[in-house]
C-alpha cells in the first residue's frame, strides 16, 4: 500500500510589513506578489533622508528590502519572493510551484536575471553622465552583452504555449512577476540613458509585459496611485497596460 501524507497549507502570517524606499526597484516584485496573492501588508516606504541614521543599523545586512513577518525579518529579494510564492496562490496555484522541476525552472529564470543586472550594475559608478548613458546603451546595442541575455528570455517566452515565463508551471509564477517588474524598472526612466522603447524589438517580452499588466489585480494596483505610487513618480507609468 502507498501511504500519502497530506501536509496542511502554511498558515498566513498575522502581520506583514515590507520595508523599502519610495520607488519600485527591488521591492516591486515583492509588492506585486503580495497583491496577487491577496495578502494584506503594510508597505513602509522609507525616505532616503531617514535611511542611514534611523533604519540602516536595524537591518540584518544593512540593506533593503526587508520583509517583517510576525516580527521576524526576512532579507534578500529572491528569498522574500520564494517565501511569498509558497504562501500566495493565484488562480488556485501557488506562485512558487510545488512541483520540484517547475520550481527549479522558476529559480533558473530568476537567477538568470541577475546575469543581466550584473552587466548594468557597474554603470551606476560612472561619474560622467554622458559616459554613463553611453555605457548603458552599448550594453543593449545589437551586439551588446545585455542583448544576448534578452534574446534568451525572448526565446523562452516564444516557446511557452501560454506565454508564461515558466511553461512547466502552467501559469503565473514569481518568475513572471520578477521579469515584469525588473524589465519595466530598466526602461522606466529610473536608469538614465534607457527609455520606454528599449524592448520594442522583442515582441514576446512586450506581449508578456502586457499580459501581466492586464491582470485585474495588477491593473487595479497601478490605477490606485495612492497605493502604488504615492509620490507621483513618473517612473511608474510603464507598468500600466499599453505603456
Amino acid at each position: 500500500f502507498k501511504v500519502i501524507v497530506l501536509l496542511p497549507a502554511p498558515a498566513p502570517p498575522r502581520t506583514i510589513t515590507l520595508k523599502y524606499f519610495p520607488i519600485h526597484g527591488r521591492a516591486e516584485p515583492i509588492r506585486l506578489a503580495l497583491v496577487l496573492g491577496r495578502l494584506q501588508f503594510f508597505d513602509q516606504r522609507i525616505p532616503g533622508s531617514d535611511w542611514e541614521e534611523k533604519h540602516k543599523p536595524q537591518m540584518p545586512y544593512g540593506q533593503l528590502p526587508v520583509l517583517v513577518v510576525d516580527s521576524k525579518m526576512i532579507c534578500q529579494t529572491k528569498a522574500i519572493l520564494r517565501y511569498i510564492g509558497k504562501l500566495a496562490k493565484y488562480n488556485g496555484a501557488y506562485l512558487y510551484p510545488k512541483d520540484i522541476i517547475a520550481a527549479a525552472k522558476v529559480d533558473e529564470l530568476i537567477d538568470a536575471y541577475d546575469d543581466l543586472w550584473i552587466l548594468l550594475a557597474p554603470t551606476f559608478a560612472v561619474q560622467d553622465p554622458v559616459q554613463k548613458e553611453k555605457a548603458r546603451q552599448m550594453l543593449f546595442s545589437p551586439e551588446g552583452p545585455a542583448t544576448k541575455k534578452l534574446e534568451i528570455f525572448e526565446r523562452t517566452l516564444a516557446e511557452s504555449p501560454k506565454g508564461f515565463a515558466v511553461s512547466e508551471a502552467g501559469g503565473l509564477t514569481i518568475a513572471d512577476i520578477l521579469y515584469f517588474c525588473s524589465l519595466n524598472t530598466i526602461r522606466s526612466g529610473f536608469v538614465d540613458g534607457l527609455g520606454p522603447d528599449l524592448f520594442r524589438s522583442y515582441p514576446n517580452i512586450m506581449r508578456h509585459k502586457e499580459m501581466v499588466a492586464a491582470l485585474p489585480e495588477v491593473k487595479a494596483y497601478y490605477q490606485d496611485t495612492q497605493r502604488s505610487n504615492p509620490n507621483g513618480a513618473p517612473i511608474y507609468e510603464v507598468f500600466q497596460p499599453g505603456k
